[in-house]
C-alpha cells in the first residue's frame, strides 16, 4: 500500500475519532498559497487546527516527530490565512489550538 493512500486512511480514522470525542468537523484538506492543514475541527470554544501524521511502523520514530519547524511555521501561515477568510463573515475563535493526531498502523506478523 502506497504512502498516500495509507495517508488517506489515517486521516478518516482522525476525523472519525475526533468526532466520536465530540469535535465537529469544520473543514478537512485546507489549502492555501502559504501551506495546508488536514482537519479543522472545533469543540466548545476552541478551534483545532489539526496534522494528521500517519506511519506504518515506529521505524523512525514517533509520526509527530517528522514535523519540522518549516511545517509549522506554514500551519500557522495557512490557519491565519483561514481565519482572515472566516473573519469576514464574522467568526472570531475563542481559542485556537494546534493539535497532531498520530496514526500507526502497524501489523506484527508471528505475534504468537
Amino acid at each position: 500500500m502506497g504512502n498516500k493512500r495509507i495517508g488517506m486512511i489515517g486521516e478518516e480514522a482522525a476525523a472519525m475519532f475526533l468526532e466520536e470525542n465530540g469535535y465537529r468537523l469544520v473543514r478537512r484538506n485546507y489549502r492555501c498559497k502559504v501551506g495546508e492543514i488536514d482537519i479543522i475541527a472545533s469543540k466548545g470554544s476552541v478551534l483545532c487546527f489539526a496534522e494528521v501524521k500517519t506511519r506504518q511502523n515506529f521505524n523512525y520514530g514517533r509520526p509527530c516527530e517528522s514535523i519540522t519547524e518549516e511545517k509549522k511555521k506554514h500551519m500557522r501561515k495557512a490557519a491565519q490565512s483561514y481565519l482572515d477568510e472566516v473573519r469576514i463573515g464574522g467568526f472570531r475563535p475563542a481559542k485556537i489550538r494546534f493539535d497532531v493526531i498520530e496514526i500507526v498502523v502497524e501489523h506484527t506478523r508471528g505475534a504468537f
